[in-house]
């Protein structure tokens, strides 16, 4: 069984190949370079939940790797909070012949990051959750076992992407948890949390950053994903990425930033779901 420390050792000096990457161009262009402590982190003000046995927090993935992919809130309340995270894989992508080799690399993924994980409907997961499999019949079935799952899952905390992040499996996995949260009565507030990948949000509330740390952690989860980075090494856009993130973040109303806290960081929407059924967007900030 793979260590974590030793795979955050392992992949430290590519990470650090950004941030060197950095600072020679702030001095190429003759700007100061931040220490270290510029670019920390500030804990997370999330308060433990109502039952008193700490925050639940359940990913709903589109697909194997999507738990790692915008995984950076769920990481920091598992090592700040003691928030115990759950990957509900809703499917284990479209080809039948990888589903066996896809729930593996999730297993060994979820391992390393510390991360519980479910099937949504066993053996295989469920398969067409799309925006066009929401107007059939069959739909309502799905919902239903969605909410199943919710329901035993009792999440504080709920992640899936956002209704236009592009891909349709992302797209049809927004409609479906919400459709489930919706058909759910609940004993209380639930924070939803949007994620994008595939296109961005138009108004994300919520910039999370990123230590080195956390960065070097989700790369070696990703690498976890053998079929799906040898068929296209996505893993090593992902720092960039997340640069971008706090580029595109410190410029959005009510997360401006004066000074860069952090290098990487993951951007997030973030909403409340009543009792009532009534959703309420949250204040922007920065964490």
């Amino acid at each position: 069984m793979k260590s974590t420390k030793a795979e955050i050792r392992r992949w430290r000096p590519y990470v650090e190949m950004f941030v060197k990457a950095r600072e020679l161009g702030l001095r190429l262009s003759g700007l100061p370079i931040p220490d270290d402590e510029t670019r920390a982190v500030g804990r997370l003000p999330v308060e433990e939940s109502n039952n008193g046995l700490g925050l639940k927090v359940v990913i709903c993935a589109p697909h194997p790797d999507d738990e790692t992919l915008c995984g950076g809130l769920a990481l920091r309340l598992k090592q700040e909070q003691g928030a115990e995270v759950t990957c509900l894989a809703l499917t284990l992508g479209s080809k039948q012949s990888r589903k066996m080799e896809r729930l593996a690399e999730l297993k060994a993924a979820c391992r390393l990051l510390g991360f519980k994980w479910q099937l949504a409907a066993n053996p295989l997961g469920l398969d067409n959750i799309t925006p066009a499999a929401r107007r059939q019949p069959e739909w309502r079935e799905k919902v239903k076992i969605t909410a199943l799952n919710l329901t035993a899952l009792d999440p504080d905390v709920v992640i899936m992407p956002h209704a236009r992040d592009r891909h349709p499996t992302h797209e049809g996995c927004h409609h479906l948890v919400m459709d489930a949260l919706m058909s759910n009565r609940r004993r209380r507030r639930i924070i939803m949390v949007e994620t994008e990948f595939w296109q961005p949000m138009i108004t994300p509330n919520l910039l999370v950053g990123l230590s080195d740390d956390d960065l070097a952690l989700m790369l070696a989860a990703l690498t976890e994903h053998r079929g799906e980075i040898k068929r296209s090494p996505y893993h090593l856009t992902q720092a960039p990425r997340l640069m971008n993130n706090v580029r595109r973040g410190r410029e959005m109303p009510g997360m401006e930033i004066k000074e860069l806290d952090f290098l990487f960081g993951e951007l997030y929407r973030m909403s409340f779901l009543e009792i009532n059924g009534e959703i309420k967007s949250a204040a922007a900030r920065v964490w």
